[in-house]
């Protein structure tokens, strides 16, 4: 007989913990990393590949270039417009900030879009619009004032208004980057803890001793951030000097760089890309400056959310606050469009208007050239997708990292800044080097233009995506996932609709911006993917003066048109500040 011997039972042990469950990765956020690193090679790989592929081997001709006395040239020039510009840019930003968020002579919807109003006309529109006026001889208002001037016994042949000086290009530097000093230090005023004024005030300071005691010194975050966009915009500003300093024999960084790719053939990459590293290097320096400036300083914080600030009366000076508002409006909008308006009806540039000789034709004549008429559709094709893309991946991302907070997505979030700290030029001669040549092959295509413009407007997206994610609590997400929402349905039908006022603003401003792009498109677009920007440029050197109003005239139109009918349909500007 045999037996079986059986292992005694082991004792007992305590409760084992439960398998870790294996992460598993939704579908949204497949597609959210996958976003993310279509962003980052996009955003990495031109800039190495410009800078570290092209540049690496070639130091010393970066050293001939960067030596060169005209080089230098451009340099001190682009400096002196960009710092005297710049200088009285923050000046009108800052006076026109304070007057439609701290004082009784706010003016509704022309405060709130104030911010808006100057970007409806393309840059480079709006500098031959200022040429159409005040051009020695044929400048409409130099015409006016010789006709008054007349009438009391003064003849001039010429001027008085000069627009092809150091001071008027100065003017113009001045009035287009005024909205986005404007932008930075009216946000500062709005975020600002108004107990601070009120204390001043009670405690027996006047208004003007309170601008200077407490609320300037409380504004130095803002007005950092301000001057930082300013030499970021400034010297990256292709539009103005290109019209109004080469007309001037005032040559700029920008218009070298430009030239130095599109006037040579081949292009003269080296001499373009070693000039871009001064843009570069100015725009660090700055950033650096500006982060130890705020690192040092002492700043009030953002006040309770009900806490509103008791709005200044300005007495006698509210007219006139008014009308410098307005003045300014006029200035950066109303005048250059009439201008252009007037041009595109006649058959040729004069002062002289004969009502009985303004004629229709012109825009028959553009609407019979193909390359216009596919330039127009280019355009607002680019603009619509440029927007529409750019805002839903900013949104994308910007829920990505604010339900993730982790390294990586603080590094995406980081890569996505990089373009607002480089030159659309910059990122132009990049796509250009990275992508027009093989293996991409894109030279020349819509898809090289929509990509870079992607590339270039994601961080103003971006800022207004963060904007509005920061504003939504985690209460809204967390009780979505207890109701059993997966998170496409999550993204799609709560956090995306409450974002919708910011991106409603954020897509309207990049509607603007990319429509008439001309910094990166003066590189990019060729003969088969024309836009708008580059054929009024083409326009302008033949001298076919009222085609070229026309065209601007149209663009401005249809984009006015489009940005309204969005923002009236979805929000409104938003007052916020810039990237």
């Amino acid at each position: 007989m045999t037996s079986t011997l059986q292992r005694p039972a082991s004792a007992p042990t305590g409760p084992t913990a439960p398998p870790r469950p294996r992460r598993r990765f939704s579908t949204f956020q497949v597609v959210s990393w996958v976003a993310a690193a279509v962003v980052v090679f996009f955003v990495v790989y031109p800039v190495g590949r410009a800078f570290l592929g092209e540049l690496g081997t070639e130091l010393p001709a970066v050293l001939d270039v960067l030596t060169d006395s005209d080089t230098l040239q451009v340099i001190r020039n682009a400096v002196v417009a960009v710092a005297t510009g710049g200088a009285l840019a923050f000046l009108i930003g800052a006076v026109l900030a304070w007057i439609n968020v701290r004082t009784d002579a706010r003016m509704g919807w022309a405060a709130e879009a104030l911010p808006l109003m100057p970007l409806f006309v393309p840059a480079i529109a709006g500098s031959i619009g200022w040429v159409f006026l005040t051009s020695p001889e044929a400048g409409y208002l130099n015409y006016w004032l010789r006709e008054l001037l007349a009438l009391v016994g003064i003849g001039v042949e010429t001027g008085p208004l000069n627009i092809f000086t150091w001071p008027g290009l100065v003017f113009v530097y001045a009035l287009y980057l005024t909205p986005y000093a404007y932008l930075a230090i009216s946000s500062g005023l709005q975020s600002l803890d108004p107990a601070l004024e009120e204390a001043a005030r009670v405690s027996g300071c006047g208004p003007v001793r309170t601008l200077f005691r407490v609320t300037l010194p409380n504004l130095k975050p803002a007005m950092g951030a301000a001057v930082l966009q300013l030499i970021t915009i400034g010297f990256a500003l292709f539009s103005v000097p290109v019209v109004i300093g080469t007309s001037a024999e005032i040559e700029v960084l920008p218009v070298s760089i430009v030239h130095s790719v599109t006037r040579y053939y081949p292009p003269d990459l080296i001499t373009a890309l070693s000039m871009s590293l001064v843009l570069i290097a100015i725009v660090v320096l700055a950033w650096s400056v500006e982060r130890r400036v705020m690192a040092r300083g002492r700043f009030a914080r953002i006040g309770g959310r009900g806490a509103r600030a008791a709005l200044v009366s300005l007495g006698r000076w509210r007219v006139p606050a008014r009308l410098l508002v307005l003045g300014y409006l006029g200035a950066t909008s109303v005048l250059p469009f009439l201008a252009l308006l007037l041009v595109s009806f006649q058959g040729f540039w004069t002062p002289q208007i004969d009502l009985g000789t303004l004629t229709g034709d012109n825009y028959v004549n553009l609407w019979e050239r193909l390359a216009v008429r596919r330039g127009i559709t280019n355009s607002l094709l680019l603009a619509l997708m440029c927007a529409t893309v750019t805002t839903l991946l900013a949104a994308l991302l910007a829920y990505l990292s604010y339900r993730r907070r982790s390294l990586l997505g603080r590094f995406v979030d980081g890569v996505i800044k990089i373009p607002a700290a480089i030159s659309h030029i910059v990122v132009g001669i990049a796509f250009l080097v990275a992508f027009a040549g093989p293996p991409f092959g894109w030279n020349g295509t819509l898809l090289l233009l929509v990509t870079a413009y992607v590339v270039i407007f994601l961080p103003q997206a971006s800022f207004y995506a963060n904007s509005a994610i920061q504003q939504i609590g985690p209460e809204m997400r967390e009780a979505a996932e207890v109701s059993g929402a997966r998170d496409w349905r999550i993204f799609l039908r709560v956090i995306l609709p409450l974002m919708a006022p910011s991106l409603v603003a954020g897509w309207s401003l990049l509607f603007i911006l990319s429509a008439g792009e001309i910094n990166a498109s003066a590189m990019l677009a060729g003969p088969g993917a024309p836009v708008v920007g580059q054929a009024i440029l083409d326009l302008w050197t033949a001298g076919t003066f009222p085609l070229l109003a026309a065209l601007s005239v149209i663009i401005t139109a249809v984009s006015t048109t489009v940005v309204l009918t969005v923002l009236a349909l979805g929000g409104r500007p938003n007052s916020g500040g810039t990237p």
